[in-house]
């Protein structure tokens, strides 16, 4: 039997070889791709003139001038909305926190692809249901609003990112240490004077480091220039990536070459994201003792407060679905009025159901992200337990944390990409399987999982572990009957995320999928294009209703698990 450090340099291998080969290979083989001029499982030749012609297209600039403003101005107005939500939820007496619950989890639920589709039903100047209204109700001569623009495509993709970057900053704003506001309040200060001087200094170096990361995910955004931009020929620099690895005849060395600045964005934003917060835990922790927050008194604006934010709740969870829901229940785009009623009927939901491919990328999908669910956190607790539990070994655990954390900034595009790429060169045969998916969504959402079961490890004190080893326990007895349960609904919590996060992801995937591996994201992005859209929002919505339920159970189940750990 190995003693208790062979058994740690054991281990701590193995989480490197995992870790190693799910992060490097992909990205890799990008810059293979970009300095060879010959398709993935050729002989390569090596040149740069793959890269010379990728950069030398006159089309590519237009296009990155337009991601750089399309991401900077998203993640600005993403941050502002998020910042002005939390805000109100969590340092005034506005009675608004039910509903950010509400707004949390809603989006999760729903594809990205399914909310842009939603928006396309409300605000399309040809059939949007706002549009019909403003014509057919009040008489407008054309449809006031046009979701086919620039500005249309911000507002989507700030909607869209607005509840991750909510729940994002969520623990700072509820983590913040009150004693230097109190101690503002106390010499004398205003309330905006202590916001500007205190307040705001505390929470700059997360702030910030949000604003890197949702840069970097604007600029990575696939389903917005998509469904949005590349109809009226507004293309970002994504669009030309997506174009380049999928339009006949496929060109997977300019898409790579290509992806090489996305991969270089990705690893400065997450430089800079480090430093920025390297120091975070000075400016906003919990203490060792108990406080309590100074709530500020809206007065009478607080009714208008909780109006603003439920009409904000109202334009990301609910309206989209609505919409959805009526157009599945219409034969085609109307506004809704009493003749409309007449003709209400299920025939879409049956059309959909049956529909080829809908029940297979319904089972691909929930499978795939089941099991992502469950891999991503068994590799993630391995990781977050090493992490704090073993202390030789310093710079290897630092290795296995970093390389894990690196797919937090990486575009689902760029992955797709560097996967397809590795997969058709290495003699592994999984491309074109649902290993090859499984493997995309375990990399992608690993940074997720370390952090959601490492919040959890801290909560449990060695103490613990210590009295099982005193009573004779081993090792692995102490990991199964102590630390397991005791962490059962963080872990629970992590797998739902992952299946939730895995079942809408659709950047990676739209490379990675096969005939007869349809996933329900694809599909319904395949589905959008090719046109019936009243079909598609049947679809969406019988999926966004199993998604719902599928959340539900696991959140019992969570909960369950959370009341027999107090037991």
């Amino acid at each position: 039997m190995l003693s208790r450090p062979a058994t740690a340099i054991v281990a701590l291998s193995a989480l490197l070889c995992v870790v190693l080969y799910l992060v490097l290979p992909p990205l890799g083989t990008l810059l293979f791709g970009a300095i060879t001029d010959t398709p993935p499982a050729t002989a390569p030749h090596f040149t740069l003139e793959t890269l010379i012609r990728a950069w030398s297209e006159a089309t590519i600039y237009p296009a990155l001038v337009n991601s750089l403003v399309f991401a900077a101005l998203t993640a600005t107005l993403t941050m502002l909305a998020a910042i002005l939500l939390l805000w109100i939820t969590e340092r005034t007496d506005a009675r608004v926190r039910m509903m950010a619950d509400i707004f949390v989890l809603a989006p999760i639920v729903m594809p990205a692809v399914v909310l842009v589709n939603g928006w396309i039903m409300l605000l399309s100047p040809r059939s949007g249901m706002i549009n019909l209204l403003a014509t057919s109700w009040l008489g407008m001569s054309g449809p006031p609003f046009d979701i086919f623009s620039f500005p249309g495509m911000i507002w989507i993709a700030v909607l869209q990112e607005l509840p991750l970057a909510f729940l994002w900053l969520w623990p700072s704003f509820r983590t913040m240490n009150p004693e230097l506001e109190e101690a503002g309040f106390a010499a004398g200060a205003g309330v905006l004077e202590v916001i500007r001087r205190i307040t705001v200094p505390m929470l700059t170096p997360a702030l910030l480091g949000a604003w890197i990361i949702f840069f970097i995910y604007a600029l990575g955004a696939l389903s917005v220039p998509l469904l949005i931009g590349k109809p009226v020929g507004i293309y970002l620099f994504s669009t030309e990536i997506y174009l380049a690895a999928t339009q006949f005849p496929t060109d997977l060395n300019i898409a790579s070459a290509y992806s090489l600045l996305f991969l270089a964005f990705s690893f400065l934003g997450i430089a800079l994201y480090r430093r920025l917060t390297r120091n975070i835990d000075q400016f906003a922790m919990i203490r060792g003792r108990a406080y309590r927050p100074r709530r500020f008194r809206l007065g009478k604006a607080r009714p208008f407060v909780e109006l603003g934010v439920a009409l904000l709740i109202g334009l990301v969870a609910v309206l989209p679905f609505l919409v959805l829901l009526w157009n599945a229940l219409v034969p085609f785009p109307q506004a809704p009025s009493v003749a409309s009623l007449g003709i209400v009927s299920f025939d879409n939901f049956k059309a959909a159901w049956n529909y080829g491919p809908a029940q297979r990328a319904l089972r691909n999908s929930l499978l795939l992200g089941l099991l992502a669910g469950v891999l991503t956190t068994t590799l993630a607790f391995a990781i977050a337990w090493c992490n704090q539990h073993l202390r030789g070994h310093p710079r290897t655990i630092a290795l296995i944390d970093q390389l894990a954390g690196l797919p937090v900034a990486l575009p689902g595009l760029v992955v797709g990409i560097g996967m397809t790429w590795f997969y058709l060169e290495v003699p592994l045969p999984i491309y074109g399987t649902p290993a090859i998916l499984l493997l995309a969504y375990i990399m992608l959402h690993l940074p997720y999982a370390v952090r959601i079961a490492g919040a959890g490890l801290t909560q449990l004190h060695p103490e613990l572990e210590e009295a099982g080893r005193v009573a004779g326990a081993t090792e692995p007895r102490v990991m199964a009957r102590i630390v397991v349960p005791l962490l059962a609904p963080s872990l629970l919590g992590s797998a739902l995320y992952v299946m939730l996060r895995a079942f809408r992801e659709y950047a990676a995937s739209i490379f990675l999928v096969a005939p007869g591996l349809e996933v329900v994201a694809v599909l319904v992005l395949d589905m959008s294009q090719s046109g019936n859209s009243n079909i598609l929002a049947a679809y969406t919505v019988m999926i966004t209703a199993i998604m719902t339920i599928a959340a539900i159970v696991f959140h019992r189940i969570e909960r369950w698990a959370a009341a027999n750990t107090q037991q």
